[in-house]
């Protein structure tokens, strides 16, 4: 008996050994972090020095002040077209990589054609993508040269498309992976029982694979949603004044107007934002586990 309540003993202190690191580095750049910023959207500023206080006045003009809710929900709507974007992308390579690979060496080749984007510059590559939309882009040389159009299209830039194009070229390994790792958790067996049951390979996509698939959908799309609405560098490179989003409008409070109280009020809302997407995913993926 006091053998094995010694034994429980040291499991104890060992497992909060193996805990106070983890416990401390999510206390130290979470929590802390996360009330700094609470902390300051209460505050205030006058003469771009920032005081404390205890009002919500900053929250409220989040929500009835411009330009800041036009600019939110430009930004989530980006965002959402990027993460319907990526997954539509994403899918079909993922379902590829999942259930038509038959080697590893074609499954390692798909891999790095999905990896290796990510070991360019995120600059280089939103950079890139105003070279191909750009009035004397390649987009446009080859229109030109196919004589498609007379003269340059000058609605490839500076505008919201190509913001969404941009952030779902960048954002989509993101989505493939994800649905990848879902899809690939998939027993083979249902597949095989499903087609000797007599269903066709479109009721076996749409009643079996995509809906076991979907958590690994919903986790590529609030990933994708995300970074997108975060987006700062796109937005500046290839979206032009009428494609501004949440982040250019926090760095210009930051670093031009000094209002860091209005900047951690966004930040606030923004986070919140996020944890109602994952608790909504999280509802959807238990009710998806229901079904089955």
């Amino acid at each position: 008996m006091n053998t094995s309540v010694h034994t429980a003993g040291r499991d104890r202190r060992q497992l909060l050994i193996w805990l106070v690191p983890p416990l401390l580095w999510f206390i130290v750049f979470m929590v802390v972090p996360y009330c700094m910023l609470f902390y300051y959207s209460l505050g205030s500023t006058e003469y771009m020095t920032f005081k404390p206080g205890l009002s919500l006045a900053n929250l409220i003009r989040v929500f009835s002040a411009e330009p800041y809710l036009s600019v939110l929900l430009k930004s989530a709507r980006i965002g959402a077209l990027t993460a319907l974007g990526a997954t539509l992308v994403g899918y079909p390579v993922a379902f590829c990589l999942a259930f038509h690979t038959r080697t590893a060496r074609a499954k390692f080749l798909i891999y790095l054609l999905v990896i290796v984007p990510w070991w360019a510059a995120y600059l280089v590559k939103a950079y890139a993508w105003k070279t191909i939309l750009g009035t004397n882009g390649l987009l446009n040389a080859l229109l030109l040269k196919l004589h498609l159009i007379h003269e340059p299209l000058t609605l490839l830039l500076y505008n919201e498309f190509s913001v969404v194009l941009t952030l779902v070229y960048i954002f989509t390994p993101f989505a493939i992976l994800s649905i990848y790792a879902q899809l690939e958790r998939i027993p083979t067996s249902i597949v095989e029982a499903a087609g000797n049951l007599g269903a066709t390979t479109f009721e076996t996509l749409t009643r079996i694979i995509i809906p076991l698939s979907l958590p690994g959908v919903l986790a590529g799309a609030i990933i994708t949603f995300s970074l997108a609405t975060g987006d700062f560098i796109a937005p500046a490179l290839v979206g032009g004044p009428s494609a501004i989003m949440i982040s250019n409008v926090v760095i210009n409070l930051l670093g031009v107007a000094f209002d860091w109280p209005m900047a951690a009020s966004i930040g606030i809302v923004v986070i919140g934002v996020g944890t109602a997407l994952i608790s909504v995913a999280q509802y959807l993926e238990h009710r998806s586990q229901a079904r089955f």
